[in-house]
């Protein structure tokens, strides 16, 4: 059964009259190119889809590295969604595959080789690295963006939807959108340019496309999906690339984040910053700077999977927090790499460098895996710093619980765990089944692995 507006295949499997198997891919827009110098055809790898013995192809996106500091000399990626199981063969273009893993390890998928490709067998939704090289640093990696099927699709035409249709769109870097209205991208749509909105409410972008920000300096530009005073945003299943910042903030209540695939090159490229009431869950993060701002009362993480670039931390909590907030939970997160590579205050998967006044407190992050890092896990402190102005009397964190955390790698330098000053504390701080280097932390050993200063902390348990 064969669609118009979908590449190749629209696979549909009668197994029982209760259960329906499907893949839909989806046709680059005509600017995808061997000549377009941000996003091309992979010259890396080919992709097929198999399920119940049909194989499609999957069209093989490229970006190259756009940063001199970056270790991925190109990104490839895959893009589909389907339902029931799915098979997917990876053919190196340029190689014979000897070696192949597929992260989060957590997932536990196994290949097979088959002549000179690699299968695997998945049956979730999810996101996936597939590796043909070992290390922290991976030149060539092929991401797989398995999404779930798409539900209730916006028509074109309707007055309350702006319709993205297959094909390349330029929109420019201050695209208004308006209350109540609901942006459809379409799996075949290339939109180069940033959404914006203010004073706004009731705001759908969803879809399976992708929004570029090639155009736009590194920096200084603004972020890509930006709305300030905004209340009950939802974003669902596009690819954001090329950031020049942020690739999503959003101010006000009442926020979701789910199954975005964020990518970009330099610093100050970090993934969400949200308001207050905030999920963010089922997305992937591959970014150069904080991917996850916890800056707000009542956030919500789940089921994310990162990889940190070499600057910012997967979790930042504050640089600069000016009102008191907390009751945030962070939970079920895989951290596939991170690549920091030198002694930064901000370079940890889990940071607070606190130099505002807020009182910071109720944070929980559960079931944390880093399969692939150098670096330290936790590096929560209060100072002045140059991002925020310093309260000499106000300021501190608190009531903040870290459990069953994994970290594969071998730490270069130990966690830290400090106050400025007495009014400025660390304290009331829960670590329980925390694994370093395959060793769980206890009292007995947490110096091996943690310096905590002695005056301005208390109560820093280990369980």
């Amino acid at each position: 059964m064969i669609k118009s507006n979908i590449y190749i295949l629209l696979l549909v499997i009668f197994i029982s009259p209760s259960v329906k198997a499907e893949i839909v891919t989806y046709k680059p827009a005509p600017n995808i190119n061997a000549n377009n110098p941000f996003i091309m055809p992979s010259t890396e790898y080919s992709v097929e889809l198999i399920q119940h013995g049909v194989i499609v192809s999957a069209f093989v996106y490229q970006m190259n590295a756009m940063h001199t500091t970056n270790n991925s000399k190109t990104t490839a990626w895959v893009n589909f969604s389907f339902s029931d199981r799915v098979t997917v063969r990876v053919t190196p273009l340029n190689f014979k595959p000897e070696y192949c893993a597929v992260l989060p390890a957590s997932i536990q998928i196994s290949t097979r080789k088959i002549h000179n490709a690699i299968e695997f067998d998945i049956d979730s939704p999810g996101h996936y690295s597939v590796e043909f090289e070992k290390g922290i640093y991976i030149e060539h990696p092929l991401l797989i963006f398995a999404n779930p099927m798409e539900t209730d699709i916006p028509k074109e035409g309707d007055e309350h939807v702006i319709f993205f249709g297959p094909g390349y769109h330029e929109i420019g870097e201050n695209y208004n959108i308006p209350s109540g209205k609901t942006v459809y991208v379409h799996g075949e749509a290339y939109i180069k340019g940033q959404f914006n909105s203010s004073n706004s409410n009731n705001i759908v972008i969803r879809g399976r496309g992708i929004l570029s920000g090639e155009d736009y300096p590194a920096r200084t530009a603004n972020h890509m999906i930006n709305m300030s005073n905004a209340n009950n945003i939802t974003i669902e299943g596009i690819t954001i690339i090329h950031a020049p910042r942020f690739k999503i903030t959003l101010r006000g209540k009442n926020h979701i984040v789910r199954n975005v695939k964020m990518m970009g090159w330099w610093f100050s490229t970090d993934g969400t910053s949200t308001g207050e009431n905030a999920i963010i869950e089922d997305c992937f993060f591959k970014v150069n700077d904080d991917a996850v701002k916890l800056y707000s009362s009542n956030t919500y993480v789940q089921n994310c999977v990162i990889w940190q670039l070499e600057n910012g931390a997967p979790f930042m909590i504050s640089w600069n927090g000016r009102r008191d907030f907390g009751n945030c939970y962070v939970n079920n997160i895989d951290i596939i790499r991170v690549e920091h590579e030198w002694d930064n205050e901000n370079l940890a998967v889990i940071c607070a460098v606190h130099g505002g006044r807020a009182n910071i407190s109720r944070f929980v992050f559960d079931n944390i895996r880093i399969d692939n890092s150098q670096w330290r896990v936790f590096h929560l402190v209060t100072r002045p710093n140059r991002w925020g102005q310093w309260y000499p009397h106000e300021g501190s964190l608190s009531d903040m619980t870290f459990k069953n955390i994994q970290y594969n790698g071998i730490p270069r330098i130990k966690n830290l765990i400090m106050g400025h000053d007495l009014q400025h504390p660390v304290y009331n701080m829960t670590f329980e089944n925390v694994s370093i280097s395959g060793e769980r932390i206890t009292n007995l050993n947490k110096d091996k692995f943690f310096y905590i200063e002695p005056v301005t902390t208390w109560d820093i348990n280990f369980k």
